[in-house]
């Protein structure tokens, strides 16, 4: 994944395509979703949002081939990105996944 093309959304992006991330503020709502870490400006994971603290605290990212479960916390300067999920009517994007977890 690259800032240019961001993490999967389930759809391939046209060729030359640009899908913008989002800064999102409420981690609890991204559990499930592929997200970039970034710590003082700099992308410094990518991963699947394991769990998270209800007041956007902290969140965990699950473990992987390359990294165990790590978890990330506001107080030091984390922000978390992802890309903008189209709504089903094609019209807007919503900003979070539809999981039951909230």
């Amino acid at each position: 994944m690259t800032p240019s093309t961001g993490p999967s959304n389930g759809r391939t992006p046209a060729f030359g395509e640009r899908i913008m991330l989002r800064q999102h503020l409420h981690w609890r709502r991204l559990i499930g979703e592929t997200v970039q870490i970034h710590e003082h400006g700099h992308i410094i994971r990518t991963g699947t949002v394991d769990d998270a603290m209800a007041d956007s605290t902290a969140l965990w990212i699950a473990g992987d081939a390359a990294q165990p479960r790590t978890m990330y916390e506001a107080a030091h300067g984390i922000e978390v990105w992802a890309h903008p999920e189209e709504a089903e009517d094609g019209l807007c994007y919503r900003m979070t996944s539809t999981s039951s977890q909230n």
